[in-house]
């Protein structure tokens, strides 16, 4: 697609490698199956809708220190399950940050949070890949807003809650280069109606007040994107709500990466 939003993908998520049968030829699904199917489902819909779209989504998937017979086997597989796999790159363990940004990447993917804290430290988009398998025909995608609603000089006071200087950087980093991703997907959101829309947007503020899930929703939708579904947990446990919502990509700005923060869950 001309306007592609292109989302990279380690191999190591689309393939369960820990499984017994990964040494196998046909390789066990791993976490992102349902999300690349989700966003095939996207794909299709925006098509149908207009023949000559140019926006869309873009996966290409990232695999570091692959043996030979590794990465043919990658590719064999992919082909096995049909997935919509644009591009491909075997590279070195230290080249994975270079790789995503010589490719304009808008969102790097991935179930492991020092490898997303490092892409979102080189400014470069980042988010959870959430361990959802059971939708397949919509795509969900869920901002945690605490971050987002707070101004800039609000993020800086965050060290007098215990927040080292390192994790206030990366809450500034995710928030700037967020902004585009959540513009691109707002566009996208509203090329369907409200009703049996193949995109799902959410925003839920963890420990935030009512005042910061405001804050946070009129800066999404400054972005271009006005979601589908608000929660104001205020300090509440969210992973109710997360089973609820059964997010394919969970953004929460940083803060999956907190160490010894009390009374914080996510």
């Amino acid at each position: 697609a001309q306007n592609s939003l292109i989302i990279a993908l380690q191999h190591h998520d689309i393939f369960d490698l820990e499984s017994p049968n990964a040494d196998t030829e046909v390789l066990p699904k791993g976490i992102a199956f349902s999300f690349i199917k989700a966003v095939h489902a996207v794909n299709q819909r925006l098509v149908s809708h207009n023949s000559s779209e140019s926006l869309g989504f873009e996966v290409i998937l990232i695999a570091n220190e692959c043996s030979e017979e590794s990465k043919v086997k990658i590719v064999e597989n992919v082909k096995h399950y049909g997935m919509e796999i644009c591009k491909f790159y075997f590279c070195k363990k230290d080249e994975v940050i270079k790789t995503l940004q010589s490719n304009n990447v808008k969102l790097f993917l991935s179930t492991d949070s020092d490898e997303i804290y490092k892409a979102l430290h080189a400014d470069v988009p980042a988010a959870v890949l959430y361990d959802q398998t059971g939708v397949l025909d919509q795509l969900k995608v869920t901002f945690s807003g605490d971050i987002i609603g707070l101004p800039e000089d609000s993020l800086d006071s965050l060290a007098d809650l215990g927040f080292s200087e390192a994790q206030i950087k990366t809450f500034k980093s995710a928030k700037i280069c967020m902004k585009e991703f959540a513009g691109l997907i707002g566009e996208m959101r509203r090329r369907f109606g409200h009703e049996n829309s193949p995109l799902c947007t959410c925003l839920i503020t963890v420990w935030g007040s009512r005042n910061i899930c405001l804050s946070a929703l009129k800066t999404l939708g400054g972005w271009g994107l006005d979601v589908d579904e608000a929660f104001c947990m205020a300090g509440a446990p969210c992973s109710p709500i997360l089973a609820l919502v059964k997010p394919h990509i969970l953004w929460d700005g940083g803060l999956h990466n907190l160490r010894d923060v009390p009374n914080f869950e996510l």
